[in-house]
């Protein structure tokens, strides 16, 4: 099958989603609107903004995570097709979105502004995971990435959306308890590095 608009490079898709990333973790900070109170009336009216300021930080620090993620995945794709093109479109309209729900999370701070928050950083692991998948799967990868590796790496890539998932059914329970539970993401990728550097180091013991 002969792949259209395919190239031995993906200069241009990194520079996009470089672009995208810089808008949206610009976009994230504009949420914030300085209080119309009285200087006594401000301390009172900036502790109201808690949930916003804490749903921003969230935000930002997991934006940046999947910035850093898919600036190293893009170190192993050397090239793209058709499919490629689209499917990182598709995880840069889920990017791009997130100032929306992150902004309705920290105005309404309810259980469905959280549902809604999460179920779009679920989109956005499953389709950054799927260009990693299909890149690896059509052979745009690198030699020195072997079907093993590739594969780890695409589980990799669903800790954080199961994750989130996981913080939707937390929600229904305890909302405040929710915001606590993407934390997990950085102890899962603590044991998912030290596992994946085993099965490198020695693929024969696993």
């Amino acid at each position: 099958m002969v792949r259209t608009l395919g190239g031995p490079d993906t200069d241009r898709m990194e520079a996009l989603s470089d672009g995208v990333f810089a808008i949206v973790l610009t976009l994230l900070v504009l949420q914030f609107e300085v209080p119309d109170v009285s200087a006594s009336e401000l301390p009172a009216a900036v502790a109201d903004q808690e949930t916003l300021l804490v749903s921003y930080l969230l935000s930002f620090v997991v934006v940046g995570l999947y910035w850093i993620i898919q600036h190293n995945l893009f170190l192993y794709i050397e090239a793209h097709d058709r499919i490629l093109l689209w499917l990182n479109l598709l995880f840069l309209l889920s990017i791009s979105f997130l100032p929306y729900p992150t902004e309705l999370l920290g105005v309404y701070g309810t259980q469905f502004a959280w549902t809604l928050y999460a179920v779009n950083f679920v989109l956005v692991g499953v389709l950054m995971t799927a260009v990693w998948a299909y890149a690896a799967r059509a052979g745009f990868t690198s030699d020195e990435i072997s079907t093993r590796a590739a594969s780890l790496i695409t589980i990799r890539g669903l800790i954080s959306p199961a994750v989130f998932a996981l913080s939707i059914a937390v929600a229904a329970v305890a909302l405040r308890l929710a915001f606590f539970v993407p934390m997990l993401i950085i102890p899962l990728q603590m044991v998912w590095v030290r596992y994946y550097q085993r099965e490198i180091d020695d693929p024969d013991e696993a």
